[in-house]
């Protein structure tokens, strides 16, 4: 029973059905996911809290390659999308999504049964991952398996039994693993001489899994794994050690063969394709023997054939039969001494880039009967059961079979396949009948944004090609398709002494980089990188301007509309805001003006919910020159957008994102202001800020997510249902996430996962659903995520009350120095305000006053400029909505206040640095210097002015200087400075850095105690 409640901790037992033994018990905790849920009463249950599941990926990688998993029970293919791998059964239309990788998924590998599959990917901190196909549950996991080298190729052998993959250090390096021992490390390795980026594929033979193959551009290396034997007293012995070997066979170079492409093996013989159309043979003798198995030492080059006109591709080998893809789309079937035995006829491709036959044979009987149709008696033939596969036996009328090119004309027959095209997606080949299925209708481009319909079941995705996607995100299917450059292509005439008289026709080369749906959702706002502005059809995608918009030749870099949808606002790459107005009665919209009122990029565009006097509702830019511009719209006219107000907001922060800020409604109206304006903030300090915008005073600052990145987009979404609550969702670099409100900087409020491996460039949400789409950068993928609000809530029930989530920030936490010094000055104040030398007797309370908040904090260690220490002051005094000021502040406010307001990082050395030598000269030496004179201007010219009495009393005293030493002088005398202030004088002198040498630079990546993160590798993905 003990042991019962020590699992009891981990997972909710009332949800496990009853009736469990204790060691049913123990085993059920070690089970996969998939079998856990069976065990399970509530479909939904989580184990993980993760913020969002991953329900599924539109699009795939196609460098990648696509293997065909479709045997005699699953319609299965296997690819790569993003981070993940993915196994998508087309026929039943669901998604199995293998998530675990940090980088992008670049590498696939799997048996010949289709049971294990293996998904690389290649970063800084690379894994290979082994999956079991029948839980789709990871049953090895090798981390960095070529150490800090990334990983190049991968390869699985048909038995399963070893796993081989490439690396490149100075050269490339085979690493050959028997990953079902659990090793960390390889049984054998081999380097070759081989240059970095040599290796084009990689495979082992499937005749023969001791043996493997590597293809260069110009040559072929052939290798086998063995184990080593030595002689020990006179005897060969065996050993548990393995060896690689690897021979390159000399071939006879010639031009018509160009570069080689693709592999094959036979029984006897390694088949290679080229560039110019050519295969190359390599055996024992001239000539097929088919009796001959492959020998590592005897293969050699035979001959080269000159079999097509095109690129070869791809070149397989399927039950004999070599079949071969090129770059015109032409698929062609060959026997073993590579005669033509057949080509496709009934559909055509733009390329083909890779063919993944079934994994088991067809079965099947061919009946011909008398009269050449599918009659009564044809129906009542038993084909019965092919005893070599087990499977009922397709019956097949001969006049519909295919037939060779051979003078037998004989019925020719292989394994139906999935053809991988260029730029026309993946699908499935039926070989009797020669039908395309498309599986995966996607075109190899960058999705550059994407936008979410309100209320219909659409998404619209922008691609760098100039086209857009309609895609229904309930069905998984694509609804329409768009490409503007046939709409904005050029036809020239021929001129009238043109001999061909051919038409010229010019396609313009053009990206859609922002579109956006307002919030009726009767409009559809797109932006090219031209600058030029459409508008179209919300549920078609038709085009309904009929001429461009060209108010800038800048790209479109946001799209925001009013509230009543009625207006519309753009800012560009080119630091330009543009507003559009939409006229009722002719249908049409109409540009109002425009003004470049920023010096630096605008980092987000929004519209209030608020109006101005004249009824148009405020319109706001915020830039990283930390400007905030107000528009007033109404009064705009003749092409110009007037400026409304222009106030610098932040002293040194960045905005990096910003939303209309609400005012709680549970707040009571006679004790708090409702009527604030508001906007809430996120900047680069990894901070979110309250700001009332009509007086760009900041009301509240409070600490946000502090991952690697700080949050750069964020929207506040509401949970529907029963029970209604606010959540502001965010998203950095390349994690997304959700928080819970209030925003107060509880770091267990909010929990975060890894959105994309390089970056989230856009992210819509439907409230209704909670579904989240993302898009990523150098990506063709759309991920759409399940919002899971109960994590959010779990994680700060686990955070506790009080002061508890809070000592995670700091250091060492609660029985930690910095814990103990926060308690003893807030105490120490008390005494410095009740009078140091005061007779009176001593009373403790547990507040100080408000005016006092400055010295503690300088007493802490952070030191704020009076622009903080006003921000500070107000938000201390009104809590941002409060009417009249507090005057004073108990020890839990005043610690929450001192962890939102100090920096989320301390200062690193490198930050110092490069502040220093900005301002810094080099001297004869060649070495960074403030001279003495120019470092007394810099205080008192520079920021918060210091006055140099003020400079001269302060710096004095960091120099050590007595007060009878500090009397002697005049206020007009540095002296004690020395004439050339280095970097490390600057620090050990002036800052107080005691061991300069011992500095570690502070990452984000190595410590940050408060970061709640979570994967999403959960079941429901």
């Amino acid at each position: 029973m003990q042991a019962s409640k020590s699992l009891e901790k981990f997972h909710s037992l009332p949800n496990i059905r009853s009736g469990m033994s204790e060691g049913d018990l123990r085993k059920f905790y070690s089970l996969s996911l998939s079998q856990f849920r069976k065990h399970a009463e509530f479909g939904d249950y989580n184990y993980k809290p993760t913020p969002f599941n991953l329900r599924w990926i539109y699009g795939y990688k196609p460098k990648a390659g696509v293997i065909n998993l479709n045997d005699k029970d699953r319609t299965e293919v296997f690819y790569a999308a993003g981070n993940c791998g993915v196994v998508y059964d087309w026929s039943k239309d669901q998604m199995r999504i293998l998530q675990g990788h940090r980088h992008v998924v670049t590498h696939l590998a799997t048996d010949a049964q289709g049971k294990w599959l293996v998904t690389g990917d290649s970063g800084p901190e690379d894994v290979i991952i082994i999956w079991d196909s029948n839980d789709y549950f990871p049953q090895r996991t090798i981390f960095n398996p070529h150490g800090t080298s990334k990983l190049a190729r991968i390869a699985l052998s048909t038995d399963a039994k070893f796993l081989l993959s490439l690396g490149y250090h100075d050269q490339a390096m085979l690493y050959w693993w028997i990953w079902s021992f659990g090793l960390d490390v390889p049984h054998a390795m081999l380097e070759v001489e081989i240059p970095r980026g040599g290796v084009i594929d990689m495979s082992f033979n499937p005749n023969n899994s001791q043996q493997f193959l590597l293809l260069t551009k110009y040559d072929i290396w052939i290798g086998v794994s063995q184990k080593v034997f030595v002689i020990e007293r006179g005897l060969l012995k065996e050993t548990d050690d393995y060896e690689l070997k690897i021979r390159m066979p000399a071939r006879k170079t010639t031009s018509d063969v160009g570069k080689l492409t693709c592999f094959t093996f036979t029984k006897s013989q390694v088949i290679v394709g080229s560039s110019r159309g050519a295969v190359l043979l390599y055996g024992y003798a001239i000539g097929h023997q088919e009796k001959v198995d492959m020998d590592y030492e005897g293969l050699r080059f035979i001959k080269i054939l000159k079999v097509e006109s095109k690129k070869i591709n791809v070149i397989k080998n399927i039950d004999g039969v070599i079949v071969t893809g090129n770059d015109v789309g032409e698929i062609r079937f060959y026997d073993e001494q590579m005669m033509l035995l057949y080509w496709v006829h009934g559909f055509q491709v733009d390329s083909v880039r890779g063919i993944s036959f079934d994994l088991i044979k067809r079965s099947y009987k061919i009946i011909d009967p008398k009269c050449k149709k599918e009659c009564p008696c044809f129906e009542k033939v038993n084909p019965g059961v092919d005893p070599e596969t087990g499977l009922r036996r397709q019956k097949l009328m001969k006049k519909a079979i295919p037939s060779d090119a051979t003078t037998a004309n004989k019925p020719f027959l292989v394994r139906d396949f999935v053809l991988c095209t260029n730029n026309e997606g993946v699908a499935f080949v039926d070989f009797t009948s020669e039908t395309l299925l498309t599986i995966l209708d996607n075109k190899i481009m960058h999705a550059l944004t994407m936008t979410v319909h309100p209320e219909k079941p659409f998404f619209c995705v922008g691609f760098t090609g100039g086209s857009l996607e309609l895609h229904n995100y309930l069905q998984h299917t694509l609804f329409a398709r768009l490409d503007l450059r046939d709409n904005f292509k050029v036809i020239t005439p021929p001129n009238d002494d043109s001999i061909k008289g051919d038409y010229e026709v010019t396609f313009p080369i053009l990206s859609v980089t922002c579109l956006k749906y307002s919030p009726s959702g009767l409009h559809l706002a797109c932006g090219l990188d031209t600058g030029e502005l459409l508008f179209l059809d919300p549920v078609t995608i038709d085009i309904l301007t009929r001429t461009p918009f060209r108010d800038t030749g800048h790209a479109v870099k946001e799209i925001s509309y009013s509230p009543d949808s009625l207006t519309m606002a753009f800012s560009d790459t080119g630091r330009t805001v543009c507003v559009y107005k939409y006229d009722c009665m002719n249908l049409e919209w109409h540009f109002i003006g425009k003004h470049r009122a920023h010096y630096k990029d605008i980092t987000t565009l929004f519209f209030l919910p608020q109006k101005n006097d004249n009824g148009e509702y405020k319109l706001v830019s915020l830039g990283a020159d930390r400007m905030m511009v107000e528009y007033d719209i109404a009064e705009s006219s003749e092409e110009y957008l007037e400026i409304l107000s222009l106030d610098r907001f932040d002293q040194s922060a960045v905005p990096l994102a910003g939303i209309p800020w609400p005012t709680p409604t549970e707040i009571d109206p006679e004790s708090f202001r409702t009527d604030i304006p508001m906007i809430l903030v996120a900047n680069d300090e990894h901070k979110y800020k309250i700001v009332n915008y009509a007086t760009t005073m900041t009301l509240s600052t409070v600490l946000g997510p502090r991952f690697e990145h700080p949050v750069c987009k964020m929207q506040l979404i509401t949970k529907t249902g029963e029970d209604e609550e606010k959540y502001l969702l965010f998203a950095t670099k390349n994690v997304i996430g959700l928080q819970k409100m209030p925003l107060d900087g509880n770091p267990w409020k909010h929990i975060g996962l890894l959105g994309h491996p390089v970056q989230v460039t856009g992210m819509c949400y439907r409230e209704d659903s909670g579904t989240l789409f993302t898009i990523g950068a150098k990506d063709t993928c759309v991920y759409q995520w399940a919002a899971n609000y109960r994590a959010v809530e779990l994680t700060t029930k686990q955070g506790g009350e009080d002061l508890d989530p809070y000592y995670c920030l700091i250091e060492n936490g609660r029985p930690g120095w910095l814990f103990h010094e926060i308690r003893d000055l807030f105490y120490y104040i008390q005494i410095l305000c009740q009078g140091t030398f005061s007779p009176a007797m001593r009373r403790v309370k547990d507040y100080i006053p408000i005016d006092s908040l400055p010295d503690l904090m300088r007493a802490l260690a952070y030191f704020p400029s009076e622009y903080e220490v006003e921000n500070l002051l107000i938000e201390a005094k009104y809590k941002v909505y409060q009417r009249a000021p507090s005057m004073e502040i108990d020890f839990e406010e005043f610690v929450k206040l001192y962890l939102n307001h100090r920096p989320a990082f301390p200062n690193t050395y490198k930050k110092i640095r490069n502040a220093f030598r900005y301002f810094a000269t080099p001297n004869q030496e060649n070495e960074f210097v403030i001279y003495q004179e120019d470092f007394v201007k810099m205080l008192s010219q520079n920021g918060e002015r210091f006055s140099r009495e003020l400079s001269w009393y302060l710096l004095s005293i960091l120099y050590g200087q007595s007060f009878d030493d500090r009397a002697a002088m005049n206020d007009e005398e540095f002296s004690f400075l020395p004439e050339e202030i280095t970097l490390s004088e600057l620090l050990t002198n002036i800052i107080g850095v005691e061991d300069i040498e011992n500095i570690l630079e502070f990452s984000t990546k190595d410590s940050i105690p408060s970061q709640v993160t979570a994967s999403s590798d959960t079941e429901d993905a």
